[in-house]
C-alpha cells in the first residue's frame, strides 16, 4: 500500500526537500503531492527525475524515480 506525502504541508518539514531525501530510499512505497504554485517544485524537478501520477488541477501526484 501506498502513502501520499503532501509537501505543501508543514507536517513535512519547511522543506519538501528535506523531506523527499528522508522518504526516497521507500521510493517504491511513498507518492508526493505537491502544489504546481510550490516554490519547491524547480527545485524538485532539477533534482529528482519524478514518475507523474496524476495532476488534479493545481496537485501534482508523483513518485521519485
Amino acid at each position: 500500500m501506498n502513502s501520499i506525502v503532501d509537501l505543501d504541508s508543514d507536517q513535512c518539514s519547511f522543506d519538501p526537500l528535506e523531506a523527499i531525501e528522508y522518504l526516497k530510499d521507500k521510493k517504491e512505497y511513498v507518492i508526493f503531492k505537491i502544489s504546481m504554485n510550490n516554490p519547491f517544485l524547480r527545485d524538485i524537478k532539477r533534482k529528482y527525475f519524478l514518475q507523474i501520477i496524476k495532476v488534479d488541477g493545481e496537485i501534482i501526484y508523483f513518485k521519485i524515480q
